[in-house]
């Protein structure tokens, strides 16, 4: 069985035995499971994962639906986020799942996304999606820059966008702004705008909520000044971050950094233009590479890194006796 990410005519193998392999790209919005049997790759989408809320019961539930029927020898590879530094017990979520688990490896999703995008070259991946994150890996070091939750980063995010779209439209209502077309977003989508913010603080889902209206802000964007100002901010925010993890690696030293990016906001073109637009201002010298895969092929390969790579630290396992 073999996984397969080329990188500028190279190549990562990842030769992955006899057993199954199940991948999970876990996040705020969902969680996407791949099982991997042969040649054959089968794919499940769950509901995302409550950061407020002990994280492993959640993927051990999720883990073990993804397994119903299954019988061989599994291999368990998990990208996540909100992993902290005391959570990267392997070894504990190994305890909570089916006995044909036989292996744990769990990384940060921004490592994931990371291979994902730029397989094993040097570069930085800024991965942007419900919350945001980005990593640089350099010759011997690594960076993370932010990814540090609603409440004090994820800047440029969707939840970002979305709570500066809901923000302008409430400005809309009270009339600090003259006009934008944002107000929409509170006329269609609450019975009262002045009741928003309750409906929203008492959700349970709130951070996905307010997610979920980045959408429609970049869509707005397209014709409406208010909107088209967030979305650029986004991108700046976004371009922010990536030169810092560059620089902070030394990455800029070089002839040309590479940088790639992951996530489903970033297929939002007018997005990615003032990302990447921002960077090059920034960074003349930048060289753009396209993602090479999706985060969850990041996630089924993490194992097969190479020892030398700064990666390997942040990446834990643990096996049944």
């Amino acid at each position: 069985m073999k996984s397969l990410l080329r990188v500028e005519g190279s190549a990562m193998n990842a030769p992955l035995g006899e057993n199954l392999t199940l991948a999970l790209d876990a996040g705020q919005t969902g969680v996407r499971t791949l099982l991997i049997s042969g040649d054959e790759k089968h794919t499940q989408q769950f509901p995302g994962l409550k950061t407020d809320s002990e994280l492993f019961p959640q993927l051990a539930t999720i883990i073990t639906s993804a397994l119903t029927s299954v019988t061989l020898p599994v291999s368990l590879s998990i990208g996540m986020t909100g992993l902290t530094a005391s959570q990267s017990k392997p070894e504990e979520l190994l305890g909570l799942l089916p006995a044909t688990v036989f292996r744990v490896s769990l990384a940060h999703d921004s490592i994931t996304g990371f291979l994902g995008s730029m397989g094993v070259e040097n570069g930085t991946v800024t991965a942007v999606g419900t919350g945001v994150v980005t990593l640089a890996v350099g010759e011997t070091e690594m960076a993370r820059i932010d990814g540090w939750g609603n409440l004090i980063g994820d800047a440029g995010s969707a939840y970002w966008i979305g709570r500066a779209g809901l923000d302008a439209g409430m400005r809309v209502y009270d009339g600090r702004i003259a006009d934008s077309s944002l107000i929409s977003l509170l006329q269609d989508n609450f019975s009262h705008p002045e009741e928003a913010y309750i409906e929203l603080q008492t959700s349970h889902d709130r951070v996905a909520r307010i997610a979920s209206f980045a959408q429609q802000v970049i869509e707005h964007a397209q014709e409406d000044a208010v909107a088209r100002a967030i979305v650029e901010e986004a991108g700046r925010e976004l371009a922010i971050s990536a030169v810092t993890g560059a620089r902070r690696v030394g990455l800029l030293e070089t002839e040309s950094p590479r940088f790639s990016w992951a996530g489903n906001m970033m297929k939002a073109q007018q997005l990615k233009d003032s990302f990447l637009a921002h960077i090059a201002e920034a960074v003349p010298h930048a060289e753009f590479a396209e993602p090479l895969a999706e985060p969850i092929d990041g996630v089924a390969v993490m194992d097969l890194l190479p020892e030398t790579s700064p990666l390997r630290s942040v990446i834990h396992t643990a096996k049944r006796p």
